[in-house]
C-alpha cells in the first residue's frame, strides 16, 4: 500500500486536493476519510469499448486520446455556422444520452465543440462534470484564453509555464504579445506551437484510431511489490517482460536490434520538496528526488542482430543488467527494444536451429492468442510471479488502441 498511487480521484476527493497519480499516504493525509476502491482494468476496457462504439457510429474520424477521451470530427453540409453548431450540439446531447443508456447511468460526459482539436479539448475541460461548451471561432477562443491560467490548456505543463514566467509571461494575453522570434529562440520549434496556442490556432488533424501508426519502440516495465536483490527473481521478471515484448513484435511482424534495460532502486529516507532530478555523475545513472524518498535509476542499451525472440532479448537485457547493477535491492525493472524493421529474409537467421525455433514460436503464439497470455510458457517461468499486459488505468500512452 505504501508504494501504491491513485489511478483516479473522484470529484469529492478532488475537493480536498487529492489528484490522480498521488501516493496513497499523501492522499489520506489530505482526505482522512478517503475510500479506496481496487482498480479493475478489464471493466475499464469494456466500458471504453462501448464508449468508442457509440462515438464511431457518428463519424469514422475518431481519434483515441486516452482511455476515456477522444476527438471526433463530424462533417456537415450546412454552410451557415449557426446551423452547423446547432447540429453538433444536438449530436453531443445524443452522445451524452447514449452513454448513460449503453455504458452506465452513473457515467457523465463533458463535451467540447470547436473549430480545432486544441480548442475542443479546452472547451471540454471548462465545465466538469457533464458539461457542454462551444468555442465557435478564434475571437471566442481568445476571450476564453485570457480568462484561464497558462497551464489550463493542453500543451503547457509546469516546466514550460515556469520558463514562460521567467520570461515575464504569466497569461495568454502576454504570450500573444511575445514576438515569434523570441519564442523560437527560447523554445526552438515548440515556440511556434506556443505562438499559435495563444491565438487559438491548431493545425493538427484528427487521426482515426484504425490508421496504422509507426511503432518506434516496444517496451515493458514492472514494479515489484517488494524490494529484491535476488538474481533468480529478477531474471524471471526480465524473461516475462522480454516474452511480452517478443509477442508484440511478432504480432506486428517486426524485429528490433537495440535493447535498453533499466532499473530503479529505493532508499528509505525522506525529503521535503517537490519531485526533481539530479545527475549522480555516472553515465546512464540518475537520482530522482521524490516526496516519498530518493530513487536511483540506472540504465544502458546495446545493439544485437535483429530479433523478435524473447530469449535473445533476455540475453541482451541480462547482460546489460549485470553491467549496471550494484547489487542493491531494486523495486522496478524495465526493458525495451528499438531500431525496429519489418521482418524480411535479410534480417532473419537462416540457421537450421533458428528456423525450427521460429516454427515452434508460431505454434506457441497461436495457442496463447486463443487461450490467453502465458497459457503455454517456458518451464523456467512456471513458478514465477504473474506479469500480464493490461491497459494502464492512467493511460498516459495517449495512442492507446482498442
Amino acid at each position: 500500500m505504501k508504494r501504491t498511487v491513485l489511478g483516479a480521484a473522484s470529484i469529492e476527493a478532488k475537493r480536498f486536493g487529492v489528484k490522480t497519480g498521488m501516493q496513497i499516504w499523501q492522499a489520506k493525509k489530505l482526505c482522512p476519510g478517503l475510500i479506496l476502491v481496487p482498480g479493475d482494468s478489464d471493466k475499464y476496457l469494456e466500458c471504453t469499448k462501448r464508449f468508442l462504439a457509440i462515438l464511431s457510429s457518428y463519424s469514422p474520424y475518431l481519434e483515441v486520446f486516452s482511455i476515456d477521451e477522444c476527438f471526433l470530427e463530424i462533417e456537415s453540409s450546412r454552410k451557415n455556422l449557426d446551423s452547423r453548431l446547432s447540429t453538433l450540439v444536438t449530436i453531443a446531447q445524443d452522445i451524452k444520452k447514449r452513454i448513460r443508456e449503453e455504458v452506465g447511468e452513473w457515467i457523465t460526459c463533458s463535451i467540447g465543440i470547436s473549430y480545432n482539436k486544441l480548442m475542443a479539448k479546452l472547451a471540454g475541460s471548462l465545465y466538469k462534470p457533464n458539461g457542454l461548451v462551444v468555442i465557435e471561432d478564434e475571437e471566442a477562443a481568445k476571450f476564453i484564453l485570457d480568462r484561464i491560467k497558462l497551464d489550463g490548456i493542453c500543451g503547457i505543463g509546469p516546466r514550460i509555464k515556469k520558463r514562460l514566467n521567467n520570461m515575464g509571461i504569466f497569461n495568454f494575453k502576454q504570450l500573444r504579445q511575445a514576438p515569434l522570434e523570441t519564442l523560437l529562440s527560447s523554445f526552438k520549434s515548440y515556440g511556434q506551437t506556443l505562438y499559435n496556442m495563444a491565438r487559438g490556432i491548431d493545425h493538427s488533424k484528427v487521426i482515426p484510431f484504425y490508421e496504422k501508426e509507426e511503432v518506434k519502440s516496444i517496451g515493458h516495465r514492472y514494479t515489484i511489490d517488494h524490494d529484491t536483490d535476488s538474481p533468480q527473481e529478477i531474471k524471471q521478471i526480465l524473461l516475462k517482460l522480454t516474452e511480452l515484448i517478443a509477442r508484440r513484435l511478432r504480432a506486428k511482424k517486426l524485429v528490433g536490434k537495440t535493447i535498453h534495460c533499466w532499473y530503479r532502486e529505493a532508499f528509505s529516507f525522506h525529503l521535503r520538496g517537490s519531485e526533481g532530478r539530479v545527475s549522480s555523475g555516472n553515465p546512464g545513472e540518475e537520482m530522482r528526488l521524490h516526496l516519498g524518498g530518493v530513487f536511483k535509476s540506472n540504465g544502458m542499451q546495446i545493439t544485437i542482430f535483429y530479433t523478435n525472440d524473447g530469449l535473445e532479448i533476455l540475453k541482451a537485457a541480462w547482460k546489460i543488467f549485470h553491467q549496471i547493477w550494484d547489487k542493491d535491492k531494486i523495486r522496478m525493472i524495465g526493458v525495451s527494444i528499438s531500431n525496429l524493421q519489418p521482418i524480411t529474409p535479410q534480417n532473419l537467421s537462416l540457421l537450421e536451429d533458428d528456423q525450427k525455433q521460429i516454427i515452434i514460436t508460431k505454434a506457441l503464439d497461436k495457442i496463447n492468442d486463443k487461450y490467453g497470455e502465458f497459457t503455454l510458457q517456458r518451464g523456467t517461468l512456471l513458478n514465477s510471479i504473474k506479469v500480464y499486459r493490461k491497459p494502464n488505468p492512467f493511460l498516459s500512452d495517449r495512442r492507446f488502441k482498442i
